[in-house]
């Protein structure tokens, strides 16, 4: 496995995560339309650390041992079974509170995914953690929007 097809993952999550939050930005008024466009935006922002990082480990070869090639198989199919799925377009929140829940559960699972692709990456380099301790501050700004 080559860590660029994970980063290549990140960069989608993130690039939906900017299409559902300028969406939602436009379903909803006041300070919860002005919330979705900021995450939209960093979402980009973090969408652009990421192809910096593709191209930075574009052939760094990980997954050599049994562990993380089972690791590896567990981030694809979390991310194909429990990201995207909330990120689809096609269905739209009824009402605020489902809007809220749909982007609490996508930070909450970005943050695990990046979690676990963290490992892969070296201990000098630490644009995945920033972006990690991003994702954790949008998720409080969502739990402090229920109020």
């Amino acid at each position: 496995m080559i860590l660029k097809d994970y980063l290549d993952v990140a960069l989608k999550i993130e690039s939906k995560g900017y299409e559902v939050y300028s969406k939602l930005a436009e379903e909803f008024d006041g300070e919860i339309s002005e919330l979705f466009r900021t995450l939209a935006l960093q979402e980009r922002e973090h969408g652009i650390i990421f192809k910096k990082m593709f191209e930075k480990y574009e052939e760094k070869e990980i997954g050599k041992d049994r562990d993380d090639e089972e690791r590896l198989g567990y981030l694809s199919s979390f991310a194909e079974l429990s990201i995207f799925p909330k990120l689809s377009t096609d269905k739209k929140p009824a009402n605020l509170r489902e809007a809220l829940d749909m982007a609490i559960a996508v930070e909450k699972d970005s943050i695990l995914f990046y979690g676990d692709l963290l490992k892969f990456f070296p201990e000098d380099d630490d644009a995945l953690e920033r972006i990690i301790d991003e994702e954790k501050k949008h998720m409080i700004e969502l739990i402090k929007s229920y109020k």
